[in-house]
């Protein structure tokens, strides 16, 4: 499993960003090589409207060291789109240690109350199954290709086009490879 390959367009059947994909696959590769069991999750960043570009920087930087703090090994991709009524938001793509975590729940509270001590009141984490699991582990052994598609199915919304035409600045950032 050390070289899986996110779906392209034709399995989400919307076009892509070939650089967002491939930093997607990237990521992903790299943690699933480092870990024999890895736990995938999204989370949707609704910031107060009122909040500065810079705040989402300080949101992650505080989430990901707390989650660190846990032991959970976090590697991260962040996504900023632009929704049609003008709104900021931000997808995630959070790789946890599956030896370490299995469940959603503790790391969409922190960061709720991260989002809250760095943005104040108004902005919501939202939980992203969309008709789909959200919280999918990854066993690098397992045969059985479902949840490792599953998972990719849900990283590469990441990499969607839509919603990314009116962002200013840089689209995504993410957790740097340690290969």
């Amino acid at each position: 499993m050390s070289n899986t390959h996110l779906p392209n367009d034709r399995i989400l059947n919307i076009p892509m960003n070939d650089k967002i994909l491939n930093a997607c696959n990237n990521v992903m590769n790299d943690y699933i090589g480092r870990h024999s069991k890895t736990f995938v999750m999204r989370i949707d960043i609704h910031p107060p409207e009122d909040a500065e570009q810079n705040q989402i920087i300080k949101f992650n930087k505080r989430f990901i060291e707390k989650e660190r703090l846990a032991g959970n090994d976090p590697s991260y991709i962040v996504a900023r789109e632009v929704s049609s009524s003008k709104k900021t938001h931000y997808h995630m793509a959070l790789f946890l240690d599956g030896q370490k975590t299995n469940s959603t729940y503790k790391h969409f509270e922190n960061a709720k109350t991260v989002l809250q001590n760095v943005m104040g009141p108004g902005g919501t984490i939202n939980y992203c199954d969309d008709g789909h699991r959200n919280g999918i582990m990854i066993n690098r052994n397992d045969p059985d290709p479902t949840n490792l598609t599953e998972a990719q199915r849900q990283v590469s919304y990441l990499a969607k086009t839509d919603q990314k035409q009116n962002v200013n600045g840089k689209t995504f950032f993410t957790s740097r490879i340690r290969k």
